[in-house]
């Protein structure tokens, strides 16, 4: 009888959790809409250089690496991407930049929770021909984290000569 009791409970506990799991995470696989939407956000980050959304574009953990065609070495974790963005001359609030940065040839791959997208990005004057201004190779991965929200777990940057 005890155990009849204890087998009914447990399954009731079993349930219930399966029930809040699948109620707090969908898992539902990243989609294109959701990376196109944060590589947007992304250009508009370097359009307003504001720090202030930062936590909307990058996953929010100490695993989160970005390799910098500005520094050498790795940046790793959530906590050192202020910093580093601080240096370009991002704020609080945003500021106009004097410079846009754009991509082209984007391409995306998704992988069930995870996308990767590659592009050539261009910094400078857009009136100004590609070849004069900085440019190179970059890779995002992005992640749909446990709040099935779409952020930048990794970034590299490369320069062309």
């Amino acid at each position: 009888m005890k155990t009849k009791r204890s087998m009914k409970y447990l399954i009731i506990f079993i349930t219930c959790l399966s029930i809040t799991y699948s109620c707090t995470t969908n898992n539902q696989p990243v989609s294109e809409n959701e990376v196109s939407e944060l590589t947007g956000k992304w250009l508009e980050l370097w359009s307003s250089y504001d720090l202030d959304r930062l936590n909307d574009i990058f996953w929010d953990n100490p695993s989160m690496t970005y390799f910098s065609s500005e520094k050498r070495g790795l940046i790793k974790g959530y906590n050192q991407i202020k910093p580093h963005h601080e240096s370009f001359g991002f704020v609080a609030g945003g500021k106009q930049p004097s410079k846009s940065l754009w991509l082209e040839d984007i391409n995306m791959t998704l992988h069930d929770r995870t996308a990767v997208v590659e592009a050539i990005w261009y910094f400078g004057d857009k009136t100004l021909p590609k070849d004069s201004v900085q440019q190179g190779p970059v890779t995002f991965v992005m992640i749909k984290n446990k709040e099935d929200q779409v952020r930048i777990a990794h970034t590299h940057f490369g320069n062309y000569p």
